[in-house]
């Protein structure tokens, strides 16, 4: 019996030894359980408190971009305009006929008239550096780079007593440029008549965050970054482009490129160049730039060549098509979506025309007195040549023909103005040699205006422009001959800022033949067709129609400087936006 207890009483405390270190094991397992969910219940309540205070200063920052924004687009901000842009800003004239300014280098320097020249154009709110602005004053009268320290350089923004920060701007001058809308102010803050300065600004903002209002040591910091500038959107941004539609199709010449009318004419004047298939290999000949679209559909045959992207706009009627249709390999540029161009305003004419306004059919220099044997010349700034003394001279009153001409005008007041532009009934010419030549302003500021009831121009006939004008034509219209060139050099190549066309009508245009045209063509209600006929044609500018048609080997030259005239300058507004890492 003894014995077989003392075995019990082993085995027994055998087994209750086991359960102790099974007690403690399970313990120490438990208690490191518990220590990692106390660890990672605390790191994770520490991860998100410092997510918290990095978003917090990250809205600061990103509300320093906007206060920034919105400051570029106050009355506290004063930019360089055009005429002061040479004393203080290292830029350089395009050379055209815009004379338009652009900055030499990225950043924009400033040569005079600023704390520290031949250096930065900067507005330095926090960081290395100082502010480095011209010594001009906002609209109130304070320097504009005080007036960025005072409102952009730490200032605090306050939930309550417990929550609060702090952002600093700084601000650096990457481009500086020049445009002439066509508006006739530029818009605040610049003001003024155009050209309108076009600035291009890369906004830095640093939000720290401090929690209290009383606090000024950041608990948590964060930097953005933007890039903003006026919205420019020229008039004639494109080559060709379609209110409703546009179709090219045909042989190999039918193509689109461009040249930098600044540097001379398209193809250094060589007008086989000019006629044949776009070639980028020749002088002042560029292979970008020179885009086309429509509101509708865009459709391009197998042949056709795009220099510059193709844009596919929204709002045009069913009918009109949609999208695009034809090969990508046709388009040396890209294929993208663009807002609606609505279609400008027709040009209006006074009642009773054209009454008895007169029409010619032969050779004609315009505009010329019938009777008193002078010449009127438009009440305008001075001509430049032989126009600009004296304010009259003497021709003849008999056109080439021996037949007596008339003043085109339906009465004796007419002035070549806007307001009350030379007004003719019809110019048809088609006969070997008949050429009217219509006296243009001195710049692209001053055209003389003429309104005209219909043109047809076929055969071996012209027109020929000294100077710039604006044709405004009522009823139709048909350029096939020789073309529109300038009747003073004897070149074709004008540039084609020279001769504006806005048509009114609602017949198709066509526009083509053996001819060169140098023009800006805009005829909202009517298709335009070009080619046709004729094989050393080309065009040189800008078309914008309601449908447009490209065909028999037809090409079109864009002038680039055609991307910087009329149109509008919008606000300062944000083109690019990033995080900077910290």
């Amino acid at each position: 019996m003894g014995t077989t207890q003392r075995i019990r009483t082993a085995r027994g405390s055998t087994e209750s030894g086991v359960a102790l270190i099974l007690v403690m094991l399970a313990l120490l397992v438990l208690s490191t359980l518990a220590a990692a969910m106390i660890i990672s219940a605390r790191s994770e309540t520490l991860a998100s408190y410092n997510y918290k205070l990095d978003t917090q200063a990250d809205y600061l920052a990103k509300a320093g971009i906007q206060q920034a924004v919105n400051w570029f687009r106050s009355q506290r901000y004063q930019p360089v305009t055009q005429s002061q842009a040479a004393t203080y800003y290292s830029v350089s004239q395009d050379g055209s006929i815009f004379s338009l300014w652009t900055s030499n280098a990225s950043p924009v320097q400033c040569i005079s008239g600023c704390s520290s020249n031949n250096s930065t154009v900067q507005l330095i709110g926090y960081g290395s550096g100082s502010s480095n602005y011209p010594n001009i004053n906002d609209a109130g009268g304070t320097a504009v780079a005080t007036a960025f320290a005072d409102d952009l350089v730490n200032v605090r923004v306050t939930g309550d007593a417990r929550n609060s920060g702090t952002f600093s701007v700084r601000a650096v001058l990457l481009n500086y440029q020049t445009v002439n809308p066509s508006i006739a102010t530029c818009p605040s803050p610049a003001g003024g008549a155009p050209p309108c300065p076009v600035e291009t600004w890369l906004i830095t903002s640093l939000g720290s965050w401090t929690g209290g209002s009383g606090q000024t040591s950041a608990t948590a910091t964060a930097e953005e970054r933007a890039i903003i500038q006026p919205i420019y959107t020229p008039t004639w941004g494109n080559a060709l482009y379609g209110y409703c539609s546009l179709t090219m199709d045909g042989s190999s010449g039918v193509c689109t490129d461009s040249f930098n009318s600044a540097f001379g004419q398209y193809g250094g004047g060589n007008k086989s160049v000019a006629s044949g298939a776009c070639d980028s290999n020749s002088t002042n000949v560029i292979d970008s730039g020179a885009g086309v679209g429509a509101n509708g559909g865009v459709t391009l045959g197998t042949n056709v060549t795009v220099a510059g992207n193709v844009t596919v706009g929204t709002g045009a009627p069913a009918s009109c098509g949609t999208g695009f249709s034809g090969s990508a390999s046709s388009v040396l540029g890209e294929v993208v979506n663009g807002p609606y161009k609505a279609p400008p305003a027709v040009p209006t004419f006074r009642s009773g025309f054209p009454g008895s306004a007169p029409s010619y059919s032969s050779s004609q220099t315009l505009p010329i007195a019938s009777g008193s044997g002078t010449v009127a010349w438009p009440s305008m700034p001075p001509f430049p040549g032989t126009l600009s003394s004296p304010a009259t001279t003497t021709p003849p009153i008999l056109d080439s023909k021996g037949n007596a001409v008339t003043s085109p005008c339906m009465d004796s007041t007419c002035n070549g103005t806007q307001t009350h532009p030379f007004e003719i009934n019809a110019i048809n010419i088609s006969g070997n040699g008949d050429a009217v030549q219509l006296i243009g302003g001195p710049d692209v500021a001053h055209p003389v205006y003429y309104n005209v009831d219909s043109i047809s121009e076929s055969g071996q006939a012209q027109i020929n422009v000294s100077g710039f004008v604006v044709l405004n034509v009522r009823t139709s219209m048909s350029i096939t001959g020789n073309g529109v060139t300038n009747g003073v050099s004897g070149t074709v190549d004008i540039p084609p800022e020279s001769v504006q066309i806005n048509y009114a009508g609602t017949s198709g245009v066509s526009l083509g033949g053996n001819g060169a045209i140098s023009a800006l063509i805009n005829a909202p209600n009517a298709s335009v067709t070009l080619g046709g006929g004729g094989s050393k044609g080309y065009f040189v500018g800008s078309v914008q129609a309601n449908s447009i048609i490209d065909q028999g080997g037809y090409p079109v030259h864009y002038d680039l400087q055609l991307s910087r005239l009329g149109g509008t300058v919008g606000t300062m507004a944000i083109s690019s936006y990033s995080r900077t890492k910290m």
